[in-house]
């Protein structure tokens, strides 16, 4: 009986888990055959929408591409016409600027016919400046008479100032009016209307058209300006040696090549060389520029026991 029960329970387990086997086995085929059969023959409206989107994007794309390269060959077209017309739009450009006066300060465009209105002169007698001496400087003068000769030659001695020296520092630039004196070289000391910071000057000669003789061989060349701290100062700064041009305009401008931190009230003015006159050399108008110091006053032109001082020195 035992016997019989062992035999019956060893063959009743085994095939138990064979047939348990089997249908895991069955259920898992069928369920891969669905996928399989899903993703063969199932609707692909989903797949077909994505690939619609993604073409139409593209299609966006290559459509703006298109726009910015004809955009590109666009602008290349009126970049290649503008470079074309830089040389024209240059040389009258540089037209304009020889006609509005070639040898005012670079950078900066002065109207001739306005000039001092448009910059400071510390140098004008009107406003309180004035002429202390002009050194060795021998005037030149028409002698028409022996009178005049000896007349002169007493003013000369009993002044230094030299009287025709003034006309530098007054307004007015016609023909003869401006301050002649012997050979190319002379020096004037200019006492300006306070202390001034001085950063240019300009000088003044008529053109040549409006000179009787047609030429202005007279003309200053080499100008040196000097400050000075009193009027026998041995050691006067140089602000630098510039060169007038005869060929330019009337008027020129130079900043100085050398400033100075401190503030000058006396200049001396040096012309070196003319133009090529034999005989004598003629200086119409000096200006001095800068920037008055903090907290002066301005000098008037009436003269005042200072001006007595400082011609004393």
């Amino acid at each position: 009986m035992d016997d019989d029960d062992e035999i019956d329970g060893s063959y009743y387990f085994p095939c138990s888990s064979v047939l348990f086997r089997c249908f895991v086995f069955v259920m898992l085929s069928f369920l891969f055959g669905l996928q399989v059969h899903t993703y063969l023959y199932g609707p692909k409206e989903g797949l077909d929408g994505s690939f619609n989107d993604i073409k139409y994007v593209v299609m966006q794309l290559t459509r703006g591409l298109s726009e910015v390269n004809r955009k590109h060959e666009r602008l290349q077209s009126e970049m290649e016409r503008v470079s074309s017309a830089l040389p024209a739009v240059a040389a009258a450009a540089g037209r304009a600027r020889d006609a509005l006066g070639p040898a005012l300060r670079p950078g900066r465009g002065f109207d001739l016919a306005d000039y001092d209105r448009q910059l400071g002169d510390y140098a004008l007698e009107s406003a309180g400046a004035r002429i202390l001496d002009t050194g060795d400087t021998v005037g030149h003068f028409m002698y028409e008479s022996p009178v005049s000769w000896a007349l002169h030659l007493l003013t000369s001695w009993m002044c230094r100032e030299c009287q025709s020296a003034r006309a530098i520092i007054q307004p007015g630039a016609l023909p003869g009016q401006c301050w002649a004196f012997k050979g190319a070289v002379g020096e004037a000391t200019i006492r300006l209307l306070g202390t001034i910071y001085v950063t240019g000057f300009s000088v003044e000669h008529i053109p040549a058209h409006i000179d009787p003789t047609k030429e202005i061989m007279a003309a200053p060349r080499l100008i040196q300006l000097e400050g000075l701290r009193s009027r026998s100062d041995p050691t006067p700064h140089n602000f630098g040696t510039f060169e007038y041009n005869k060929e330019a305009s009337p008027i020129q401008y130079f900043e100085v090549l050398q400033p100075s931190p401190r503030g000058f009230n006396i200049v001396r003015v040096k012309v070196l060389s003319n133009w090529g006159h034999p005989v004598y050399t003629c200086v119409y108008r000096v200006r001095v520029h800068g920037d008055l110091l903090p907290g002066q006053t301005p000098k008037n032109s009436i003269a005042s026991e200072e001006d007595v001082n400082v011609e004393n020195e």
